[in-house]
């Protein structure tokens, strides 16, 4: 009774046998989860220029692209709760320690080094990544994720306040910002380009910038502080640098009326409006916001410069990786994407391409390629772009900075970028940042000291009851104030 079926079954496979060919039979290979976080337009490099390119490179691997919002990491943190993971996922650096720490990320060094020419990284392209970001992510001797590009933080001026004011007060000159200015030649800059109107209301600021961590860390590294300490369980920026810091601050602020603190990002009223709207001399903000003012202000007549030094060159910076998920199932596929990602020659597609930061290839960096872009242009209109071409004719004036940081300092040898890494940075930047609008708060009568102490007492406790949760001993820093 059941052989007939059971002979209609087996016809029927191998009628199909005979029609479709051998090639759509075999095994196609892996199947990659890459994903990425950003706007729409980034996917002209995301997927089309990486994963579809990939795609057509390795036909036996098929490359599923996912872009999501800035909620990815959070995603991250779920999906390995659950057993799951992307196989090639874009991170932060502030989130990579600690997601290392927690045993989410895939350790690379068996790759990197890996006997089998088809993985290996090779030495020499190895060495091509920034040492400084070398350092950052090789951690307790293993590799975890490989960076993308090095974003950086600058000090951009609007020329035409410059020249108006040379001209106007040529016994007192203000030369444009360059990589020799000290923390006096920006005091003395900002309170001399500062304009009042007749009332005393203040119509034109000498310097501005966002509230938010990245300020406090350039300037309190130029001072000569530490963010922690060596063996990693104690804040240190309750110093003397951190003093140094907030009260040159609140110098700015309070007894030069040249910096007036704004609060929020992009609300239209804030740092980065002013100054695209000519109402500031020069303006703190990273090397993302560059393509920006050039789409929201084209008639802005702006360049960039290094920031300008304290007892010591220092720019922060930030960091994005590639990294494999510890629960990957397809490792040694997403190794060699990420490997291929990370080339010269990806990386300076991402560069061609969005422009945001320089690829993390000092080779690339080096390039004439790196001085020219070509943008992405508007879908279907004509002339207008999401991300502007950079022109030759305007590197020097709007990338060339870029190069300062991997550069090694003539005083130093060292090149002055530093990305800030630490299992709960995170956590301390956002302190810092509550920080930061507390003490610049007109209202504020707290001394620097007093607020430092604060924040140091606040990262101590998150890091205690994380210790607490581990088991581990509370830790005993002595006479510190945490």
């Amino acid at each position: 009774m059941r052989i007939a079926p059971i002979l209609a079954l087996l016809l029927a496979l191998a009628t199909i046998a005979a029609v479709v060919p051998v090639s759509r039979v075999v095994d196609p290979g892996p199947s990659l989860l890459f994903t990425v976080w950003g706007m729409p337009f980034e996917d002209a490099l995301f997927r089309d220029r990486y994963a579809r390119v990939y795609d057509e490179l390795n036909p036996r691997t098929r490359v599923e692209y996912q872009r999501h919002g800035p909620d990815l990491i959070a995603k991250y943190n779920a999906w390995h709760t659950l057993g799951k993971g992307a196989d090639v996922m874009r991170i932060r650096i502030t989130e990579y320690a600690g997601m290392a720490a927690r045993g989410m990320l895939e350790p690379l060094t068996q790759f990197i080094e890996s006997d089998n020419p088809s993985l290996a990284m090779g030495v020499a392209d190895y060495r091509d990544i920034p040492a400084h970001l070398r350092t950052i992510i090789e951690i307790g001797g293993e590799v975890y994720a490989i960076p993308e590009d090095n974003a950086q933080y600058g000090l951009f001026y609007n020329r035409a306040i410059f020249d108006r004011h040379n001209a106007e007060h040529p016994d007192q000159r203000v030369e444009y910002p360059n990589p020799d200015w000290r923390w006096g030649d920006l005091r003395r800059a900002a309170r001399l380009l500062t304009r009042a109107d007749e009332s005393g209301r203040t119509v034109q600021f000498g310097i501005d910038f966002h509230i938010w961590a990245w300020p406090f860390m350039t300037f309190f590294a130029q001072a000569g502080g530490e963010l922690w300490s060596e063996d990693g369980l104690t804040c240190l920026i309750d110093s003397p640098a951190g003093v140094e810091t907030l009260e040159f601050f609140r110098a700015m602020q309070r007894e030069d009326g040249s910096f007036s603190p704004s609060f929020g990002w992009d609300t239209g009223v804030g740092a980065e409006a002013r100054f695209a709207n000519g109402q500031t001399a020069m303006y703190f903000d990273g090397s993302w916001r560059v393509p920006n003012f050039e789409i929201v202000a084209p008639g802005l007549d702006f360049a960039v410069s290094p920031l300008p030094r304290g007892r010591r060159p220092a720019v922060v910076s930030g960091c994005v990786l590639w990294a494999i998920s510890a629960n990957s199932r397809h490792k040694e596929e997403a190794w060699r994407m990420i490997r291929w990602l990370t080339a010269p020659e990806q990386a300076i597609e991402y560069w061609d391409t969005l422009r945001v930061a320089p690829p993390a290839r000092d080779s690339v960096l080096r390039s004439e390629r790196f001085r020219t872009t070509s943008g992405v242009p508007k879908a279907g209109r004509p002339g207008e772009y999401e991300v502007p071409p950079l022109t030759p004719e305007r590197f020097e004036d709007r990338a060339a900075w870029l190069l300062y940081a991997n550069t090694p300092h003539p005083e130093t040898g060292e090149p002055p970028g530093f990305v800030p890494v630490h299992e709960f940075q995170t956590d301390l930047e956002m302190i810092i940042q509550r920080m930061l609008e507390a003490y610049l708060n007109p209202s504020n009568t707290e001394t620097a000291q007093d607020v430092l102490g604060r924040a140091v007492r606040e990262i101590h406790g998150v890091m205690d009851r994380d210790r607490a949760a581990k088991g581990l001993p509370r830790v005993d820093r002595g006479n510190s104030q945490g």
